[in-house]
This record gives structure tokens, sequence and C-alpha cells, in this order.
């Protein structure tokens, strides 16, 4: 009997502190279940997941591959190894074996999001984040939005700040540049080393707020310099790890090591919805 109430005293308070914000009044969130996962089975929502990127190779020399995607002991892993055989596409070769899941709709807009993530021990990256496709503007041209609610990196070789911060950031892309605005909010211990829940509630098309274990950490407000209302659009959902042109990728014996899987325990999603006679 003291096990089962102690088990019920963390259940309630893991819910308790992995609740999302409290809501403006008048409202209560609901859970958006299109982009909500607890990765306890034993193979991936191929109706709610794609596990490599449609739109996207992965970044030279990392290519994104599907049977880097597994689940195992209630988690989604995302490894990060060295290819037997290099792969040469049109425009890079790649070495490197990273993973991507992105959600197959592509229908998240304002809302709160966020994912209880452990990244690898690894210099490539562990990531949460939305994108979209390009829309054309009369007397612009294509822009397209990205909001980065996680870029952080285990073991960083060039940037150690991006093991120790939740690093998010914000771009309105125009003409292969970026127009961007972003947030840094400390760690307690580098991103490898712990479970931390990072999140975002996307209030509309100027504004975001992050969250660190449920707590807020900062506000950014879109770059307007282009489009007065830039991510007005709605998006797709993200988990990638990557290498960067900026940081230094790992080499085969670092990924033959421990802990070159970045850990994502679930993935979950709320809207606003309005409450009858308030």
């Amino acid at each position: 009997m003291k096990t089962l109430f102690t088990s019920l005293i963390l259940l309630v308070a893991m819910n308790a502190f992995t609740a999302p914000p409290e809501p403006p009044p008048g409202f209560k969130w609901e859970v958006n279940s299109d982009y909500s996962d607890e990765f306890n089975g034993y193979k991936l929502d191929h109706k709610k997941w794609y596990n490599y990127h449609p739109r996207w190779e992965g970044r030279a020399p990392a290519r994104f591959m599907p049977h880097n995607v597994s689940l195992r002991n209630g988690y989604l892993r995302l490894n990060n190894n060295i290819l037997k055989t290099p792969i040469h596409s049109r425009r890079s070769t790649f070495t490197i074996g990273g993973a991507a899941v992105v959600s197959k709709k592509t229908s998240a807009h304002f809302g709160y999001y966020e994912c209880r993530l452990k990244a690898s021990s690894t210099s490539m990256s562990s990531t949460f984040w939305f994108s979209g496709p390009a829309r054309y503007f009369p007397g612009i041209g294509k822009v397209s939005q990205e909001l980065d609610v996680l870029e952080t990196i285990g073991k960083p070789k060039n940037n150690p700040s991006f093991a120790t911060h939740m690093n998010s950031n914000t771009h309105v892309w125009h003409s292969g540049k970026s127009r961007s605005a972003g947030n840094k909010a400390p760690l307690p211990t580098s991103s490898d080393q712990a479970f931390y829940t990072y999140g975002a509630w996307w209030v509309d098309a100027n504004t975001v707020h992050f969250y660190l274990n449920d707590k807020p950490v900062g506000t950014v407000q879109f770059d307007t310099s282009l489009l007065e209302a830039p991510f007005q659009y709605p998006m797709h959902l993200n988990m990638v790890t990557e290498t960067y042109d900026w940081e230094k990728p790992p080499t085969a014996e670092e990924l033959e090591g421990e802990n070159t899987d970045t850990l994502i325990d679930w993935v979950r999603a709320y809207t606003l919805e309005s409450v009858p006679g308030k």
C-alpha cells in the first residue's frame, strides 16, 4: 500500500510539473493529439510521424537515416553513427548518420508545445523546432518561417554554451538570409547530463514565450522588418539530430562511445479553447 501511495504521489507531482502555463481568462488548454506522443510503444507511429525529413536530406557530413530512429524503453531514440559507406548526393557527400522525426501534419499553429529531452554526448545537435514551406508575397518574394524551441549540443567543441543553455531562436527567411530574434536560458547541467522539459507558447503572429521545466525563461518578438505578422502561418514539428557547419563534427571513435542517442521522453501540444459562459 505504501508503494502504491508513493507511486500515486509521484504521478500527481509529475503531471503537475508538466502542466502548460496558466491560460488567459476565459480559456483552457486542450491537448492537441496531432503533435503529442508519449513514445511508449515498440515502433514509431507512422500515421503521425515521418522517420526522415520529407524536404531535406540533412546538412553534410550527416544525413538523416530512417533506421537511426527507434523506440525503446519508453524513449524516442535519434541515433548518431558513422556510415559504413559514404553516401553521395548531387550536392554533398555524407559520412555520418543522423536522424529526423517530422510530423506528417503541417497544421501546428498558435498554442503551447513542449518536449522532455536529453541530448546526446556528441558534437551533433539535439533539436526541437517548427518550420514550414516558403510562401510568396507580392513585391517581396518567397518568405519562410522557423521557430527553434531548442538547439543544443551535448558535447560541443567550438561552442561551449550550446551544452549549458536552452538555445532558442526564430527566423524569417528571405533570399537565403535570416532575420532572427532569439533567447538563451541557462541549464542546471549540460544538456546531455539530464532530461529537461523545453517548451514554447506560440502566442500569435508576433510573439512567443519560452519555458524551461515549465518556468518562463524569455519572450521573443518576431522580426517585423520584412512582414508585419511574420509567424501567421501553420508549420510542422521537427525533432532532429544533425551536424552544423559552424561546429566540428564527431569522430568515428566518439560515435562508438556511450550516449550517442538523443533521447526524447515525450512531446506534448496544447491549443487554447474558449470556456463556454466565460
